[in-house]
């Protein structure tokens, strides 16, 4: 969204928004005179709102609501604004705009898409079903809606209710495959979900998340295909990047600042934590970016050892890219469920500082626990404890998560190769 009169210089807003996305100590200046000259930039609208809150501006917000407010059609803005008030610690009001704009807009298809899957990425599963239902009573008895209330059905542990509704769906539907393969994993039934998995893998070969699902279905039913899909001895591997304690000092304060924000992330893994924004790669201060600068090298080498020579697989064309980087700071009780990366190729856990003195497997990373919506019998395929400077590597189709610890700091580096 942007005006297309009086449009600044593009090179005034692409160094306001590539200051935003490095961190740079200037970014609000520039990203306030970007604005000053388009005031009706979208994307800039949102860094400002994010600067200001990260300053705990009272009135932070409020230039993206009024925006909001004129145009209820800006669906970026909405989810960027539900974001922003959820990670400020409103957990009643987050999704206000768009709710807001769905009552001058109640027909608009793709605010309802949005809306729903902000309110299951809160934890509220059941209630985005419910919305798509009031939406099927209201307007008609969409098949596209009956497939999301399934969804969200399924995710809310309602699987009764999801199978009545695929039920009654064509097979040949769009993203049917995957909600069907995914209802039979939730109902324990790996064996009824592999056909499934190998039509939707045949339509679309690309999809991690279906990659991420065919790992679980595969290794329930000793599918001989599951040793070509993962061989652990060369595609997991452990190394150590950060060995040196000063280095690792300075990494560990440089982070903690990044982290002055103390905000938990919509709809991403971590419960007990914070993410850090933007992309970490390619901030300027320079432990972090000698950190990349090391990483790079390492990363081109290991996407050489797993890249696998048969083209159907799914690392077949690994490269040593990063697409995108950014710091995870837990604190006691805090973890990740289990979850994948669908835009990574290899995704990583670099741990710099870990807690103190755990017993057992407190703070432990776990590559190959199903989530917790699957009921799927499966230990993890390797666990690793967490050492200070270590990198885990593995495929980002691997569902990974942590596990709870009791007090102490997990502060690490985590990060997408395409």
């Amino acid at each position: 969204m942007t005006s297309s009169i009086d449009r600044p210089e593009p090179s005034l807003r692409a160094h306001a928004l590539a200051a935003y996305a490095r961190g740079d100590d200037d970014a609000a200046g520039l990203v306030a005179a970007a604005l000053t000259a388009d005031p009706l930039d979208g994307g800039v609208l949102v860094a400002d709102a994010t600067l200001a809150l990260e300053q705990r501006s009272p009135v932070a917000l409020d230039r993206l609501a009024a925006m909001l407010a004129r145009a209820p059609d800006w669906i970026d803005g909405h989810v960027a604004l539900a974001r922003l008030r959820w990670g400020a610690g409103d957990r009643n009001g987050f999704a206000a705009s768009i709710e807001q704009a769905l009552r001058v807009l109640p027909r608009h298809a793709g605010l309802w898409m949005r809306y729903m899957e902000l309110l299951a990425e809160s934890g509220q599963p059941l209630r985005a079903a419910e919305v798509a239902a009031d939406l099927r009573r209201s307007g008609g008895d969409a098949p596209a809606l009956r497939l999301i209330e399934a969804r969200h059905a399924g995710a809310a542990g309602a699987l009764d209710r999801a199978a009545a509704l695929l039920g009654n769906l064509d097979a040949a539907m769009p993203d049917h495959a995957v909600a069907s393969a995914r209802y039979r994993l939730q109902r324990g039934d790996a064996q009824a979900a592999v056909p499934i998995l190998d039509r939707a893998r045949a339509a679309d070969p690309a999809d991690i998340g279906l990659w991420a699902l065919t790992e679980l279905a595969w290794r329930a039913t000793d599918d001989p295909r599951h040793r070509w899909l993962i061989d652990a001895d060369t595609m997991i591997a452990a190394v150590d990047v950060v060995a040196d304690a000063d280095t690792r000092s300075s990494l560990i304060e440089a982070l903690r600042r990044l982290h002055r924000v103390r905000w938990p992330a919509l709809g991403q893994s971590v419960r007990g934590g914070t993410q850090t924004r933007g992309n970490l790669a390619l901030n300027a201060e320079p432990s972090i970016a000698l950190l990349f600068d090391r990483l790079r090298p390492l990363l081109a080498e290991q996407a050489r050892n797993v890249r696998a020579a048969d083209p159907h697989h799914p690392l077949a064309t690994v490269a040593g890219n990063i697409t995108s980087a950014w710091s995870i700071r837990i604190e006691g009780h805090g973890h990740h469920v289990a979850h994948v990366h669908p835009g990574g190729a290899l995704s990583s856990a670099l741990h710099l500082s870990v807690p103190p003195g755990t017993t057992g497997k407190e703070g432990w990373l776990e590559l190959g626990r199903p989530p917790a919506d699957i009921a799927l019998p499966l230990e993890p395929l390797v666990s690793f404890a967490p050492v200070p400077g270590r990198m885990i590597l593995f495929p980002s189709f691997l569902y990974h998560g942590t596990i709870p610890f009791g007090t102490g700091e997990r502060l690490t580096v985590a990060f997408d190769v395409a």
